[in-house]
């Protein structure tokens, strides 16, 4: 990853089916602006494995998340876009104890290696906090686990 790059991922999830797309901020000067990368995967064994009609439905997808981003991008979206991923991230997290605060802190480097520069703001923003409170809870996270330097 080049440093100063910002990353946008969207994902879809459907059955047996995962889409993953990757876009990258040089690329939004042009519009409209495909992704770079695509991960189209089965999220449970299918004999036939990935058949034609699994990528025509994984071509739904990519043209439904191509549009979505470049929607967003006419408006300034870009952090209304973050924002949702970090809330689906949360969404996912259990819901106390030292896996929430690992996970908490895994979203915080998420973030950071995708170029966010306040990975702390994205989260008060996602969890509906005041950022003081969030800067507490993840100071909490750092000290139960034993990473006061991070």
């Amino acid at each position: 990853m080049t440093m100063g790059t910002r990353y946008t991922y969207l994902e879809r999830r459907s059955g047996d089916l995962h889409v993953v797309v990757e876009w990258d901020s040089s690329e939004s000067g042009i519009y409209p602006a495909g992704p770079r990368r695509l991960v189209i995967e089965l999220t449970r064994p299918v004999p036939a494995g990935i058949t034609a009609e699994t990528m025509r439905r994984a071509v739904r997808h990519l043209g439904d998340m191509t549009d979505e981003f470049n929607e967003v991008l006419t408006v300034g979206g870009h952090a209304t876009m973050v924002r949702q991923y970090v809330e689906e991230r949360l969404a996912t997290l259990p819901p106390d104890g030292d896996a929430y605060h690992r996970g908490l802190l895994a979203i915080v480097d998420d973030l950071v290696s995708r170029g966010e520069s306040s990975p702390e703001n994205v989260l008060a923003n996602a969890m509906r906090v005041p950022l003081e409170t969030m800067n507490a809870c993840l100071k909490v996270a750092r000290q139960r686990l034993g990473r006061e330097s991070a």
